[in-house]
């Protein structure tokens, strides 16, 4: 028969089990909490009660495990998964480099409430083979710009995005611009290069047959690049002369959508 003091000790070992199996239950229910991000209608980020989606965190795994091929540069892919709150059912299913889900690779897919799915989409980022390792630039865009420094010019012209599969972008462009000066019109060729960060700014460098500039400012997800710099002319004495201080601003038109920052589609 178990005296007293064995059956307190046995009393006493329970209650620090459940206190352990409490604690784990507890823990793992902040830990869940905080592994779920929240969206609203639109898409924004929110608190749990104006949510209709939800994301579980993010994690990684490889890249070729996950769409079966190398990526330069890419070891490895966020697997993304987004529910209806409501429901828990899935509404996206994909890989992305990044964890906020905006740069997708492989195979990914879209389903309605009714767990059908809505749309499904192939984001190829399959190496290129040629041994030189020259890629062809992709199909030009068409852009227009407009500047000021000493006097107005209208410029157009064909650029290439020369890495448009990164995030980002490098546009060298080809044009032809047009100025007056002293009552005269005057015809300037336009080469530059634009380097355009992750769809939020932009350095631009170029010139013509008369002057050489730099801008550098904001891009509205490469279809808008809005800039300050200077233009400083080759010949002060040989008109037209461009010079100082210098606002511009580019417009880019292309159906080539890897040409714009890519913005998560739902």
């Amino acid at each position: 028969m178990l005296s007293t003091k064995h059956l307190y000790i046995s009393s006493k070992k329970i209650n620090i089990y459940h206190l352990l199996i409490l604690f784990v239950l507890f823990t793992s229910k902040i830990s869940a909490q905080n592994d779920t991000i929240f969206f609203d209608s639109n898409w924004k980020k929110s608190n749990k009660e104006a949510a209709i989606y939800y994301r579980i965190k993010p994690i990684k795994i490889k890249t070729k495990s996950a769409v079966g091929y190398k990526i330069v540069n890419t070891d490895s892919l966020y697997v993304i998964n987004d529910y209806y709150l409501k429901s828990n059912k899935i509404q996206f299913q994909g890989y992305s480099k990044d964890s906020e889900g905006e740069y997708l690779v492989g195979n990914a897919k879209w389903y309605d409430e009714n767990d059908n799915k809505s749309d499904t989409r192939e984001f190829n980022y399959k190496p290129n083979n040629n041994a030189s390792g020259f890629k062809i630039p992709q199909w030009p865009i068409l852009y227009l710009g407009y500047s000021i420094a000493t006097k107005s010019q209208f410029t157009g012209g064909l650029e290439f995005c020369l890495d448009c599969k990164e995030e980002n972008k490098l546009f060298l462009g080809l044009g032809y611009g047009i100025t007056s000066y002293d009552g005269k019109y005057y015809g300037l060729p336009d080469i530059h290069l634009s380097y355009n960060i992750q769809k939020s700014i932009f350095i631009k460098a170029g010139g013509s047959d008369k002057s050489a500039y730099a801008l550098a400012g904001l891009t509205f997800l490469n279809m808008i690049d809005l800039g300050f710099g200077y233009s400083a002319p080759f010949d002060k004495e040989k008109t037209p002369v461009i010079k100082g201080f210098t606002f511009g601003i580019t417009f880019r038109f292309t159906n080539n959508k890897n040409v714009y920052g890519r913005l998560r589609m739902f």
